[in-house]
């Protein structure tokens, strides 16, 4: 947990940042491990969904944390608080959604995997077994909100088992059982009945373990930290599908969703004799190659160095490729950063003009995706920045070539991501 706080701690200005892959990771691999092996065997392609959406959950569960954590990051007075004082002051709530919630998520995530299993079993024997009983709770002290169910005989297929179950409240303790007993009336429920939020779906059907209505899920796409598009000003009436959505999906692989490829990446890379000064942190998911034919006696190796170690140190992949060959104006980027193509630039004097022309170099190389600005010796001012990319940009009012749109912009000092800019 310690390494996730740094990460968090460095990087907390994108919704991806948020979601530190190694807390990430861990909290993905305890839900998954509340698959059983023969589960798995027998029903492969629901395992595989209810792992997707455990990614899901799991996504929207750190990121509830650490955006409850990021909100201590500054002082009254708007400045960024030391890392020893703020993790002291976040430790309550990181040990409240680690320990004590993500217990109760595990037990409940066992438990409702069983009843996936289970529900699988029931629908393959109904022709033997048409009708399912509501087994009692084994409690010590059961609660009172199941009892008027207890003992309720409906066929497997009937509604009655999708607006009430077994285990649709945290810690119930019921169970259900195939029979070939006579139907009983289905009994009068109240609102002290109704399922817990998160625990209202069946998870045999939907491969959720922890549905969408759970309180770390947006209450909509308009509300979702994740969606980087627009919302259309008229409904679709589309429902709401976080584990489907596209944005999503782009966050998840910006988190670390793809850990395993990047490691897949690292030996592969580590077996090319190409390819030298290749690391891997398994901690992070950080990967940094150079390819032999990079140019390192060049001018320009100072900065992209600062820049190969301050992606390494945040956790991200970077790979510096060859400059043998080709077109200037076609190739000849760095590398790539996070699979996106990149550009390096110094910035030495550190001013407005000094930084448009920075990015002017980046666009020089039309498959840029990233511009990297390095700070070497003045110190970065958001003002100075936010001015030089306004000459920047006004290069495409006036249809300058040199102008390109970028997908990102990072600027870098004293080997450390101080800023980045979303375009």
């Amino acid at each position: 947990m310690a390494s996730a706080l740094q990460s968090l701690y460095k990087r907390h200005t994108r919704p991806s940042d948020l979601v530190p892959v190694e807390l990430f990771n861990g909290i993905v691999k305890t839900l998954n491990s509340a698959l059983s092996d023969d589960f798995t065997a027998e029903y492969p392609d629901l395992c595989e969904m209810i792992r997707e959406n455990n990614e899901v959950f799991a996504a929207f569960k750190v990121h509830d944390q650490c955006k409850r954590m990021a909100k201590l990051l500054l002082d009254e007075e708007g400045n960024l608080k030391s890392f020893e004082q703020w993790s002291k002051e976040a430790e309550p709530i990181s040990n409240h959604h680690n320990k004590v919630w993500l217990r109760t998520e595990y037990d409940t995530a066992i438990k409702r995997a069983e009843q996936a299993r289970q529900w699988k079993q029931f629908e393959s024997e109904r022709d033997v077994l048409p009708n399912l009983r509501w087994v009692p709770s084994t409690a010590a002290t059961p609660g009172a909100d199941h009892m008027i169910f207890w003992d309720t005989v409906r066929p497997v297929d009937d509604p009655f088992w999708s607006q009430h179950k077994p285990g649709d409240r945290w810690g119930c303790q019921c169970s259900l059982e195939a029979t070939d007993d006579p139907e009983t009336d289905i009994p009068a429920g109240s609102e002290m009945d109704e399922p817990a939020p998160g625990l209202d779906n069946n998870p045999a059907k939907d491969g959720k373990l922890f549905s969408d209505s759970h309180p770390y899920f947006p209450s909509s796409c308009s509300t979702c930290p994740f969606n980087s598009g627009k919302i259309p000003a008229v409904p679709t009436n589309k429902a709401r599908d976080c584990a489907n959505c596209a944005s999503f999906r782009r966050c998840i692989d910006a988190i670390g969703g793809n850990f395993a490829d990047t490691e897949e990446v690292y030996q592969r890379l580590l077996n090319d004799p190409n390819y030298t000064e290749v690391a891997f942190d398994p901690e992070t998911g950080a990967l940094k190659a150079i390819h032999k034919g990079h140019n390192k006696d060049s001018h320009g190796w100072a900065y992209e160095e600062q820049a190969l170690n301050a992606g390494f140190s945040r956790g991200d992949c970077l790979i510096l490729e060859s400059e043998m060959g080709g077109q200037n104006r076609q190739r000849f980027v760095e590398g790539t950063w996070n699979g996106l193509n990149f550009e390096v630039a110094g910035c030495e004097t550190a001013t407005a003009n000094n930084i448009r022309n920075g990015l002017k170099h980046c666009a020089s190389k039309r498959i840029t995706d990233i511009a990297v600005l390095v700070f070497p010796d003045q110190p970065f001012k958001i003002d100075t920045f936010n001015e030089g990319f306004r000459k920047y940009s006004g290069l495409q009012k006036m249809g300058d070539d040199q102008y390109r749109k970028f997908k990102r912009i990072i600027c870098v000092c004293d080997n450390k991501v101080i800023y980045e800019m979303d375009l």
